[in-house]
Parts: C-alpha cells; sequence; structure tokens
C-alpha cells in the first residue's frame, strides 16, 4: 500500500498513509530503533515526492498557460493571413495568375461544357432513341 504502481490509490492516499507510519514511527521512536534508517530514508522520499509533485503541477500549469497562448496567436495568424489575402485578392483580382505566386487559386474561365451524346451509349440500351416500324 506504499506506492502507486499497480495499484488504485490516488496520490494523496498514498502520501496520508507515509503521514501516518511516520507519526507512529515518531511516537514509538524508543521501541523502533532499528527500523530509524527506514524511517529517515521514507521522510526523505516524503520530501521528495511532494517537491516533484507540486513541480508537475507547476510544468502542467505553465504548458495550459503556453497552449492558450499559442491557440491565441494562432487565431491571430489565421485573421491576419486571411486579411492578406483579401488584400493581394484585391491588387491583383481574382483571376489573376500572380496569385499562385502566394500559393492562392486563381478563379480560372470555365471551359464551354459538352453536349452528352443522346441516349445511354450501351448497346441494344431500351433508352436508345431507334425508330420503330409498324
Amino acid at each position: 500500500m506504499s506506492d502507486l504502481t499497480g495499484s488504485n490509490q490516488s496520490f494523496a492516499k498514498v502520501l496520508a498513509h507515509w503521514e501516518r507510519l511516520l507519526a507512529g514511527a515518531e511516537t514509538n521512536r524508543d521501541d523502533l530503533p532499528a527500523l530509524e534508517p527506514y524511517r529517515v530514508q521514507l521522510e526523505a522520499a516524503l520530501a521528495d515526492t511532494r517537491k516533484f509533485h507540486e513541480r508537475r503541477a507547476s510544468r502542467a500549469a505553465a504548458a495550459r498557460q503556453a497552449t492558450r497562448e499559442l491557440r491565441a496567436m494562432l487565431r491571430l495568424g489565421r485573421d491576419l493571413a486571411s486579411r492578406f489575402e483579401s488584400g493581394v485578392r484585391l491588387l491583383y483580382g481574382r483571376r489573376s495568375p500572380k496569385l499562385v505566386e502566394f500559393g492562392m487559386k486563381p478563379i480560372l474561365p470555365r471551359g464551354k461544357r459538352k453536349k452528352a451524346p443522346a441516349g445511354c451509349g450501351v448497346q441494344g440500351c431500351p433508352l436508345e432513341a431507334t425508330p420503330t416500324v409498324k
């Protein structure tokens, strides 16, 4: 019950368990002289664990803040890029081939549509327009 590996215990429960062990060891120090080195090591482990947990929480908060700032910069960049593209289109025109130099697609003139041949194109199709003889 003294570590998180392989168990479903919460971090707080583990630390509370260690604190209870250390409190009991302090109360019964005279009865446990052989366990004194382990008590000292457990105290150090508890202090280090708290320190690392605080450092991790601080880094997580910094990472969340960095993510918020990154998203804000991306939003600003998208807005600026959109405005710049609009300015380029306004200057050169929507159909200008010059837009390709900016990675933008010009509006190309449409080609003339070809008329589809009459019928479905499959031999013996009932939709084929064949004259009937009476």
